[in-house]
């Protein structure tokens, strides 16, 4: 192929991730963003703000890691005596669970059953692949420690579904060992998502911090509509008057009515102020 240069290829294919359609941004608390120690983060997310579009490399961790958790299910299902259940056999789709009409939304990984082990518990399945470090933090100490987030993601799965253990196994991307953790339900721990969430709702969330600088802040994917001013949908939603119905829908408190579509009195979502 006279002429052709092998680096072009790879800025193609760059260039390829960069051209793909951006994701919509989702509308709801989901189960693996309340981890985040940023209530501001997350209220963007309940909200719909968009999101920074990641790098095409970003991107393609993402894409791996969603094609692991198959290889992960398929070793569990062909290795183990467990019963894998991936999907509501009632309606072929994740299997979810939601809380305030859609406000609140998880999605799991799968169900799975050890017959042999527990008296045949049904549990949460969770797969998540990690680096080495990543990995060795895990083995060592444990998801309470080694990934809050995770595990706030499981609590939270298991106080919406009524679950009392997750079965999270982890796939180390530089060697392919597993490691793999029961997680019983902490009433505490999801107590105080409870909490969280319904500050969040009530619009009383804050800034992780006063610096748009902090290292906190630099890779969060709301930077640009928390810290940049970016521009977002004039819709009800992203208004600070609105909050959020337990039917799904969502209330103006400035005209005290449900909240249908943007008015003139519009005004833009902020997080509270830091005391």
């Amino acid at each position: 192929m006279p002429g052709l240069k092998a680096q072009e290829i790879c800025q193609q294919i760059n260039e390829g991730y960069e051209r793909d359609k951006r994701e919509k941004p989702r509308r709801y608390i989901g189960a693996s963003v309340i981890g985040d120690p940023c209530d501001a983060s997350i209220a963007f997310n309940l909200r719909g703000f968009p999101n920074d579009e990641p790098e095409p490399r970003l991107k393609r961790i993402f894409n791996l890691g969603h094609r692991l958790e198959d290889v992960v299910v398929d070793d569990l299902k062909r290795y183990t005596n467990a019963r894998v259940f991936e999907v509501d056999g009632l309606t072929g789709k994740q299997h979810t669970y939601e809380a305030y009409g859609g406000h609140i939304v998880c999605h799991t990984d799968g169900h799975i059953q050890f017959n042999d082990v527990e008296g045949g518990e049904l549990m949460i399945l969770e797969v998540k692949s990690m680096n080495a470090a990543s990995f060795t933090k895990f083995r060592d100490k444990g998801v309470k420690f080694s990934h809050p987030r995770y595990y706030a993601q499981m609590q939270m799965m298991m106080g919406l579904s009524g679950f009392q253990r997750s079965f999270f196994i982890a796939y180390c991307k530089d060697n392919s060992d597993y490691e793999a953790e029961i997680v019983d339900v902490d009433p505490f721990e999801v107590s105080n998502i409870e909490q969280r969430v319904e500050k969040i709702m009530a619009g009383r969330a804050q800034r992780i911090s006063y610096d748009e600088t902090d290292w906190r802040c630099r890779g969060c994917f709301k930077r640009s509509v928390c810290w940049a001013d970016a521009p977002v949908p004039k819709e009800c939603p992203t208004c600070t008057y609105a909050r959020p119905r337990k039917d799904g829908g969502w209330q103006c408190t400035r005209h005290d009515r449900e909240a249908i579509e943007a008015c003139d009195d519009w005004t833009r979502f902020e997080p509270e102020s830091r005391q």
